[in-house]
Protein backbone atom coordinates (compact mmCIF):
# COMPACT_ATOMS: atom_id res chain seq x y z
CA UNK A 1 0.00 0.00 0.00
CA UNK A 2 1.76 3.31 -0.91
CA UNK A 3 1.84 6.09 2.10
CA UNK A 4 -0.89 7.73 2.99
CA UNK A 5 -3.87 5.76 1.04
CA UNK A 6 -5.96 4.28 3.59
CA UNK A 7 -6.80 0.75 3.77
CA UNK A 8 -9.69 0.08 1.44
CA UNK A 9 -8.56 2.47 -1.36
CA UNK A 10 -8.19 0.37 -3.92
CA UNK A 11 -11.94 -1.74 -3.07
CA UNK A 12 -13.80 1.73 -2.92
CA UNK A 13 -12.11 3.27 -5.75
CA UNK A 14 -13.00 -0.03 -7.92
CA UNK A 15 -16.36 0.05 -6.47
CA UNK A 16 -16.95 3.20 -7.63
CA UNK A 17 -16.34 2.40 -11.29
CA UNK A 18 -17.99 -0.18 -11.40
CA UNK A 19 -21.25 1.65 -9.90
CA UNK A 20 -20.41 4.62 -12.22
CA UNK A 21 -20.74 1.31 -14.83
CA UNK A 22 -24.25 0.08 -13.59
CA UNK A 23 -25.40 3.62 -13.81
CA UNK A 24 -24.96 3.83 -17.48
CA UNK A 25 -26.37 0.09 -17.98
CA UNK A 26 -29.44 1.60 -16.28
CA UNK A 27 -29.86 4.60 -18.33
CA UNK A 28 -29.38 2.48 -21.86
CA UNK A 29 -32.51 0.39 -19.80
CA UNK A 30 -35.09 3.74 -19.50
CA UNK A 31 -37.60 1.39 -22.03
CA UNK A 32 -36.88 -1.69 -20.87
CA UNK A 33 -39.64 -3.77 -18.86
CA UNK A 34 -39.20 -4.88 -15.22
CA UNK A 35 -41.00 -7.54 -13.72
CA UNK A 36 -42.39 -4.65 -10.36
CA UNK A 37 -44.78 -5.30 -7.83
CA UNK A 38 -46.07 -8.22 -9.15
CA UNK A 39 -46.63 -7.05 -13.09
CA UNK A 40 -44.20 -6.60 -15.62
CA UNK A 41 -44.40 -3.05 -16.17
CA UNK A 42 -43.39 -0.34 -18.70
CA UNK A 43 -43.29 3.41 -19.19
CA UNK A 44 -43.18 5.95 -17.50
CA UNK A 45 -42.86 4.20 -14.01
CA UNK A 46 -40.18 2.11 -15.45
CA UNK A 47 -38.11 4.92 -17.01
CA UNK A 48 -38.40 6.42 -13.65
CA UNK A 49 -37.05 3.08 -11.83
CA UNK A 50 -34.09 3.03 -14.19
CA UNK A 51 -33.35 6.86 -13.69
CA UNK A 52 -33.76 6.37 -9.96
CA UNK A 53 -31.17 3.49 -9.69
CA UNK A 54 -29.09 5.32 -12.26
CA UNK A 55 -28.54 8.50 -9.59
CA UNK A 56 -27.75 6.21 -6.99
CA UNK A 57 -25.66 4.23 -8.47
CA UNK A 58 -23.71 7.81 -9.89
CA UNK A 59 -24.32 9.36 -6.74
CA UNK A 60 -22.33 6.76 -4.86
CA UNK A 61 -19.64 5.67 -7.33
CA UNK A 62 -18.68 9.64 -7.34
CA UNK A 63 -19.23 9.47 -3.06
CA UNK A 64 -17.04 6.35 -2.59
CA UNK A 65 -14.59 7.49 -5.40
CA UNK A 66 -13.71 10.70 -3.14
CA UNK A 67 -14.35 8.95 0.36
CA UNK A 68 -17.28 11.45 1.27
CA UNK A 69 -18.70 10.70 4.45
CA UNK A 70 -22.06 10.71 3.56
CA UNK A 71 -20.97 7.65 0.68
CA UNK A 72 -20.48 5.26 3.84
CA UNK A 73 -24.35 5.95 5.07
CA UNK A 74 -25.26 5.97 1.14
CA UNK A 75 -23.91 2.41 0.90
CA UNK A 76 -26.19 0.96 3.76
CA UNK A 77 -29.32 2.87 1.74
CA UNK A 78 -28.79 1.54 -1.40
CA UNK A 79 -27.95 -2.27 -0.01
CA UNK A 80 -31.81 -1.97 1.83
CA UNK A 81 -33.13 -0.47 -1.37
CA UNK A 82 -31.54 -3.08 -3.87
CA UNK A 83 -32.25 -5.20 -1.05
CA UNK A 84 -36.03 -4.43 -1.01
CA UNK A 85 -35.77 -4.47 -5.08
CA UNK A 86 -34.97 -7.86 -5.15
CA UNK A 87 -37.22 -9.51 -2.35
CA UNK A 88 -40.40 -7.59 -4.27
CA UNK A 89 -38.86 -9.43 -7.65
CA UNK A 90 -38.61 -12.77 -5.85
CA UNK A 91 -41.70 -12.83 -4.45
CA UNK A 92 -43.89 -11.40 -7.54
CA UNK A 93 -43.53 -15.10 -8.80
CA UNK A 94 -46.12 -14.60 -11.22
CA UNK A 95 -44.73 -11.83 -12.55
CA UNK A 96 -41.05 -13.38 -12.69
CA UNK A 97 -42.69 -16.41 -14.74
CA UNK A 98 -44.17 -13.91 -17.07
CA UNK A 99 -40.94 -11.99 -17.59
CA UNK A 100 -39.30 -14.92 -18.22
CA UNK A 101 -41.82 -16.16 -20.66
CA UNK A 102 -41.09 -13.26 -22.50
CA UNK A 103 -37.27 -13.66 -22.69
CA UNK A 104 -37.60 -16.54 -23.75
CA UNK A 105 -40.00 -16.11 -26.28
CA UNK A 106 -39.34 -18.14 -29.65
CA UNK A 107 -36.84 -20.43 -27.75
CA UNK A 108 -38.33 -22.78 -25.91
CA UNK A 109 -38.30 -26.09 -28.20
CA UNK A 110 -34.46 -25.32 -28.07
CA UNK A 111 -34.63 -24.92 -24.45
CA UNK A 112 -36.52 -27.77 -23.99
CA UNK A 113 -34.54 -29.80 -26.42
CA UNK A 114 -31.56 -29.24 -24.16
CA UNK A 115 -33.83 -30.73 -20.84
CA UNK A 116 -34.02 -26.90 -19.48
CA UNK A 117 -37.65 -25.79 -18.16
CA UNK A 118 -38.97 -22.80 -16.60
CA UNK A 119 -38.55 -23.74 -13.14
CA UNK A 120 -34.99 -24.62 -13.34
CA UNK A 121 -34.23 -21.07 -14.94
CA UNK A 122 -37.06 -19.73 -11.94
CA UNK A 123 -34.43 -21.76 -9.50
CA UNK A 124 -31.40 -19.83 -11.48
CA UNK A 125 -32.50 -16.18 -11.39
CA UNK A 126 -33.77 -16.61 -7.76
CA UNK A 127 -30.61 -18.02 -6.69
CA UNK A 128 -28.74 -15.48 -8.26
CA UNK A 129 -30.81 -12.87 -7.20
CA UNK A 130 -29.96 -13.76 -3.56
CA UNK A 131 -26.07 -14.06 -3.91
CA UNK A 132 -26.36 -10.43 -5.35
CA UNK A 133 -28.39 -9.34 -2.80
CA UNK A 134 -25.95 -11.16 -0.04
CA UNK A 135 -23.01 -9.74 -2.30
CA UNK A 136 -24.80 -6.59 -1.59
CA UNK A 137 -24.82 -6.98 2.12
CA UNK A 138 -20.95 -8.27 2.20
CA UNK A 139 -20.16 -4.91 0.98
CA UNK A 140 -21.77 -2.86 3.41
CA UNK A 141 -20.05 -5.26 6.12
CA UNK A 142 -16.87 -4.46 4.86
CA UNK A 143 -17.85 -0.88 4.07
CA UNK A 144 -18.54 -0.97 7.89
CA UNK A 145 -15.33 -2.29 8.69
CA UNK A 146 -13.19 -0.19 6.75
CA UNK A 147 -15.36 3.01 7.99
CA UNK A 148 -12.21 5.14 8.49
CA UNK A 149 -11.97 5.47 5.08
CA UNK A 150 -14.59 8.09 5.12
CA UNK A 151 -13.26 9.91 8.17
CA UNK A 152 -11.66 13.13 7.58
CA UNK A 153 -12.46 13.46 3.88
CA UNK A 154 -14.80 16.37 3.91
CA UNK A 155 -18.35 16.30 3.53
Amino acid sequence: MEPGRKKGHFTFRTTAVLLMVSAAFELLSLTAEEPLFGEIRSGIGVGIYHLAYAALFTALGVGLWRARKWSYTLVFVTTALYTFDKLQFILGRHAMENFIAQQMSGYEETLRSQGVDSALIMQAIMLTSIIIVLCWWGFALYTYWRRDYFKNTGT
